[in-house]
């Protein structure tokens, strides 16, 4: 396990917070998978992390195929996950909770949820605090994944010591509108928990590493909040399973990455001063122009248009 830092400022400065994103080599052993956990928290808490995010289902591993209805494959991660879910409130948050509370530090952890009726499960992410869960935010745009996890329908940030925070895994990363909405809501911070896998075997020219790479600086740049995005990376050893990309990075409001650790396992951690850096993407970084002040709105209504598009202005008939 490796760590990484951006090196070049000191946590004892006054507002500054320290930043974390996990890159795992996650395997389909719940008991594997949390003793990473507890190794990584460690880690943290020796670089003075507050707020700490691991990657998507890192707590019970990701798909290892993709499940088409009715596929065996299907049939057999759906007792898996079924098996494995944990309920929130659940065993491993009060695991996390026991050390937030010991050193005062967020944890956000990526792992399947099962709902209070046991029968619908969920790819959840949880944020968890000293005083226990903060809020949980289930996958928005997962349509890949029915009929083992069930959908989100939830965009609320979560109040917490370092600002609202807004949560979202992976595929949500693709949709503008979601961390837009977290950024009306007064977001600080967009928490990225990811599997975010390779098309290739070169991370160097990969392209779901290129497009990785262009939204999450994207998302940041254009709500001027912080990103942080933790993912999974290299291959599970489950047979049939992605090689993930890695890439774990802390985003800046103006769209620059200030620390991040490559294809491999590994702690990323960043020593920020998150309103100042917010304040100066907002009012000096990019022409000074503030993104969200200058919105036109009342033009955006097409935005969450459900039906069929209108004809285009001035098309031939």
């Amino acid at each position: 396990m490796s760590t990484r830092s951006n090196g070049h400022v000191h946590p004892e400065e006054t507002g500054l917070v320290t930043l974390g994103a996990v890159s795992m080599h996650c395997s389909h052993n719940v008991a594997s998978n949390l003793k990473k956990y507890r190794e990584f928290i460690e880690a943290a808490v020796d670089r003075n992390v507050g707020f700490l995010v691991f990657p998507e289902v890192s707590l019970q591993g990701y798909f290892w195929t993709t499940p088409g209805v009715g596929s065996p494959e299907m049939a057999e991660q759906l007792q898996y996950f079924r098996r494995v879910a944990e309920p929130i409130p659940g065993p491993t948050t009060a695991i996390l909770q026991e050390y937030a509370a010991r050193h005062n530090m967020l944890i956000q952890a990526g792992m399947a949820e099962r709902a209070l009726d046991g029968n619908v499960i969920y790819n959840s992410a949880v944020l968890v605090g000293p005083s226990g869960v903060i809020g949980v935010f289930r996958k928005l745009h997962n349509q890949a994944e029915w009929p083992v996890f069930g959908p989100g329908d939830d965009l609320s940030v979560f109040a917490t010591p370092l600002g609202n925070v807004g949560m979202f895994i992976c595929y949500d990363l693709c949709f503008p509108e979601v961390t837009r909405t977290f950024a009306l809501q007064g977001a600080t911070i967009a928490s990225l928990s990811t599997a975010w896998p390779m098309q290739g075997e070169d991370p160097a020219t990969d392209y779901y590493g290129y497009c990785y790479d262009v939204m999450s600086r994207a998302n940041a740049f254009s709500n001027q909040i912080w990103l942080i995005s933790a993912n999974q990376v290299k291959r599970p050893p489950s047979p049939g399973c992605p090689n993930y990309y890695g890439h774990s990075r802390i985003v800046a409001p103006n769209g620059k990455i200030v620390a991040e650790i490559g294809h491999e396992e590994g702690l990323v951690t960043a020593t920020v001063d998150l309103e100042g850096a917010l304040e100066r993407a907002r009012t000096l970084d990019f022409f000074g122009a503030n993104l969200l002040r200058d919105r036109r709105p009342e033009y955006y209504t097409r935005v969450a248009q459900t039906d069929a598009p209108p004809a285009l202005v001035g098309a031939a008939v």
